[in-house]
């Protein structure tokens, strides 16, 4: 475990996450999300017509499909054999999610919102054998603006790494 940490820990730190995956923004789908959360307020629930745009709540729908697409296509070389970032899905763990909307624009319907990556951290705690990475996820929108910028944290329990 601790040599599949370190080689992890060398080889991601910094690393673009390879590839990029595209969204497509509905209408409904922000609507419904904004609903979920209880919001009411016509600027994101409003007829599309009337320019509704996503509340920030929405940032969840597109993280956890980013998250997903991005991090499965992750591979790595170790010891000359591919290998993907984790190596049983069942022990990833979501461990969290910080949005930073600065210098960003509204997603609006129709948008297509394109989501790529970086790894930030990567860390391991020896007392439980738990190993965790940061990502910074951009996610951009079909005129190259930034919509929203997240910090995704990843942990993976002992067999998972």
């Amino acid at each position: 475990m601790k040599k599949n940490a370190q080689f992890l820990i060398d080889n991601i730190k910094g690393m673009d996450i390879p590839g990029s995956t595209t969204l497509n923004i509905r209408y409904k789908n922000m609507v419904n999300f904004a609903k979920v959360y209880g919001i009411t307020d016509p600027k994101y629930i409003g007829p599309e017509e009337e320019g509704v745009v996503a509340c920030h709540a929405f940032a969840n729908f597109y993280t956890i499909k980013a998250i997903y697409k991005l991090l499965l296509g992750f591979k790595l070389n170790q010891d000359g054999r591919e290998r993907g970032l984790a190596l049983d899905l069942g022990k990833l763990l979501h461990a969290g999610n910080r949005y930073n909307w600065e210098g960003c624009v509204d997603v609006k319907p129709g948008d297509k919102l394109t989501v790529t990556g970086k790894c930030i951290d990567a860390r391991l705690v020896e007392k439980n054998m738990m190993f965790f990475t940061d990502f910074l996820v951009n996610v951009k929108n079909q005129n190259n603006e930034p919509v929203c910028n997240i910090t995704i944290s990843a942990g993976f329990r002992k067999g998972g790494y």
